[in-house]
């Protein structure tokens, strides 16, 4: 993964997030008429990697995610036994066209697992959804029936590859590609075998393998140069204990425990799990909305803050200004979360503007100066 990230003074984050072509990854699928397996490596520097979970509804289809300590999902299975992952490739000149949609959240990959069920519906959804990520990365999706489809840009335009045949792609290609070729059986030792020959060392090396049985639903992890799965979990098991995640390092030692409550980038949006507000303060709300308003317009006063953190501020008004002008105009202001820590007053409120979501929580001292101006999460607007 690769983060380019743009970070106001008062650390409003807004995170451009792709996948860097030198990391790799591997990806294969192994099918026959009974039995399909998703298998892939995650390569990277970060060895900080976690699994979580996410219950379904009404609109959506449960899931489980894998990825790192951004809780940006890099892989992920569905309750419809739909499995997708990245592999990072050559840099393409590819632009998502206007016409299509962005999808609601960060990530849209995310949203396509959670709406689709077979291969088919995915590519229907990058067909109407924009995904940037395919400048310089490829996709692949495999349902339960061993149909899959490999997508990427090619010549400014995506491009589709579909098959009905265990294939793979990504970093380990090479040995792949022979090792694919004599048709192994769609076995778990087999495929990890695979896995490990193509496992990628030095800076980006692997830090974890994954097996998705796409039609019962198991989840096999493994760490590199193991041959064998050392953890099982079951999606349908996992969900029934609600959305939570492991440390894949502590993943052992955390089964026998209270599951970890998602972190809020894990949610699969900003404001879910908060329960209503129904008597909050109207004087602190227009004091807070009033603040982000006139930070747009220059108009900052010194008072409002801990001396401290004006120091932060005021050299940077003019970038402030500039930056509250591309979010457009407050639309929705509402209070999320209201706390006292240490003697301060904590206040969470999800802001919408024109063109983004920001959860931004407010710290107020005890001579009712403002300690602490921080934005916890954000995500786009669909435009």
């Amino acid at each position: 993964m690769k983060t380019k990230v743009l970070k106001w003074a008062f650390a409003i984050v807004i995170s451009i997030i792709s996948i860097n072509p030198n990391y790799g990854c591997t990806i294969f699928v192994l099918t026959d008429s009974k039995t399909t397996l998703f298998f892939y490596n995650e390569d990277f520097s970060n060895p900080t990697t976690r699994i979580w979970f996410l219950p379904g509804g009404k609109e959506y289809y449960g899931v489980a995610y894998v990825g790192f300590d951004n809780d940006w999902a890099q892989g992920g299975l569905n309750t419809a036994g739909l499995a997708f992952d990245w592999v990072a490739g050559p840099q393409e000149q590819y632009v998502p066209d206007k016409k299509l949609l962005k999808a609601r959240g960060n990530n849209p990959s995310e949203r396509m697992l959670e709406s689709c069920t077979t291969v088919e519906e995915a590519i229907a959804f990058y067909r109407k959804y924009q995904e940037p990520s395919f400048s310089n990365a490829k996709i692949m999706i495999a349902d339960k029936t061993g149909a899959s489809v490999i997508i990427g840009a090619r010549d400014g335009q995506l491009h589709f590859d579909r098959s009905s045949q265990s294939r793979g792609l990504g970093y380990g290609e090479k040995v792949l590609a022979p090792l694919l070729a004599k048709t192994p059986k769609p076995s778990l030792s087999s495929g990890l075998s695979i896995l490990q020959s193509c496992a990628q060392k030095g800076q980006y090396a692997t830090k974890y393998s994954s097996v998705n049985d796409l039609r019962s639903g198991d989840i096999f992890l493994t760490s590199p140069g193991h041959t064998q799965a050392e953890i099982k979990l079951n999606l349908i098991s996992e969900l029934e204990k609600g959305g939570h995640y492991f440390d894949m390092p502590n993943l052992p030692d955390q089964l026998n425990k209270e599951p970890l409550v998602l972190r809020q980038g894990m949610k699969r949006f900003i404001y879910d799990g908060y329960p209503p507000i129904t008597d909050s303060d109207p004087a602190i709300d227009l004091r807070f909305r009033t603040l982000f308003e006139n930070s747009a317009t220059g108009n900052l006063k010194e008072e409002e803050f801990t001396p401290e953190l004006w120091k932060q501020i005021e050299p940077t008004q003019k970038d402030i200004q500039k930056e509250f002008k591309r979010l457009g105009k407050i639309q929705v202001f509402k209070l999320l979360e209201r706390k006292e820590v240490n003697k301060e007053k904590s206040f969470l409120y999800i802001i919408e503007y024109e063109t983004a979501t920001v959860l931004q929580r407010f710290v107020l001292n005890d001579q009712n100066q403002l300690s602490v101006v921080k934005s916890e999460y954000w995500e786009q607007k669909v435009q």
